[in-house]
């Protein structure tokens, strides 16, 4: 992993645990980040369907953002040096249920068997989201992974 794109910070007396960042992901708000890997572990925050190049919610509908949601994700645990494959648990936050169909045929793409669990929760979002967490499709997505 080039250094340019991902970056990597421990906490104070804590050496267990390390931040996470990479610019092939979209930035996180200030008071978070995009990932923390503690114990061998990897919790990442959510991801939304942004594009980490333009910091706008890609064109298209739910299966779109599913799918750039679910990039992003795989570029910050791939700078936690983890990956997809190593995916224990996913949250799915839907604003629609309508759209669920079209996000799990996405969903169904990324993951190889045994698929991690999931959950699935109907709220609304922010920023008018279709897909967010580290692993969510038609608003967020959220995801913790193993090392």
């Amino acid at each position: 992993m080039d250094s340019s794109q991902a970056t990597s910070a421990t906490f104070p007396g804590d050496p267990m645990r390390r931040a996470v960042h990479t610019d092939r992901a979209p930035p996180p708000l200030p008071f978070f980040s995009q990932a923390i890997v503690c114990n061998g572990m990897v919790y990442c925050s959510g991801q939304i369907g942004t594009s980490p190049v333009t910091k706008q919610l890609v064109d298209g509908g739910v299966g779109d953002r599913t799918a750039q949601a679910l990039h992003n994700l795989f570029a910050v645990l791939e700078a936690a040096g983890s990956s997809l494959r190593n995916v224990v648990e996913c949250n799915v936050f839907l604003t629609d249920m309508t759209n669920f169909a079209a996000m799990n045929r996405v969903y169904d793409t990324f993951f190889e068997h045994p698929k991690p669990i999931r959950h699935r929760v109907h709220r609304e979002l922010t920023a008018n989201a279709v897909a967010n967490r580290a692993l969510s499709p038609e608003r967020a997505w959220q995801s913790k992974s193993c090392q």
